[in-house]
């Protein structure tokens, strides 16, 4: 079944958009849920979809610009970032597993990171977030809790990607991405 209506998105800063008319489910909608708390500490992806076999959570980045209100461009390399976007996969999650979506359906963390780093081509900072970001994710999860008498229903994550723009639209045609802006 597909959405009766289109489902363009736009990034919180206006400067990237997903066309997801062809999805099943799509929401844009956790960043304003996730604010109607006090002092919110829950972090969220970008995006979540869902399709007919996965449920994909979407996190955008873009280093070569400066986000509105920081002093410095996210820095694709930095500890701490690629904890909080680790965290936005756990907090984004554990919402979205409260609803009927994405029930017995593939998880898939897609970080989309256009990136320069000091000398660092796009593809070797690609690399090294999966590397760091994959240690962070739970994907070991199933094998230890069974090891530890806890049986898993269902697993937490099932694949990471981290992917430029063109390499999401070369993968997931259906579901094109461009960026609007630079500034």
């Amino acid at each position: 079944m597909k959405n009766e209506e289109n489902k363009i998105f736009l990034d919180e800063h206006g400067r990237f958009q997903m066309d997801f008319s062809e999805a099943i489910w799509a929401t844009d909608k956790l960043h304003k849920i996730f604010c109607t708390l006090k002092d919110n500490i829950l972090n969220d992806v970008d995006f979540v979809v869902e399709d007919n076999y996965n449920l994909f959570f979407i996190e955008y980045k873009n280093s070569n610009v400066k986000t509105e209100g920081e002093s410095k461009k996210f820095n694709p390399i930095d500890g701490e970032g690629l904890r909080k976007v680790a965290r936005k996969y756990f907090d984004s999650l554990n919402f979205i597993r409260t609803t009927d979506r994405g029930i017995q359906k593939k998880k898939i963390y897609v970080y989309i990171l256009e990136a320069k780093h000091k000398g660092r081509r796009n593809n070797e900072l690609r690399k090294y977030a999966y590397n760091r970001l994959r240690d962070r994710l739970p994907f070991k999860f199933k094998n230890k809790s069974e090891s530890q008498g806890i049986m898993m229903i269902e697993t937490m994550i099932d694949d990471l990607k981290v992917l430029s723009i063109q390499e999401w639209n070369e993968e997931y045609k259906q579901f094109p991405a461009k960026i609007i802006s630079e500034n």
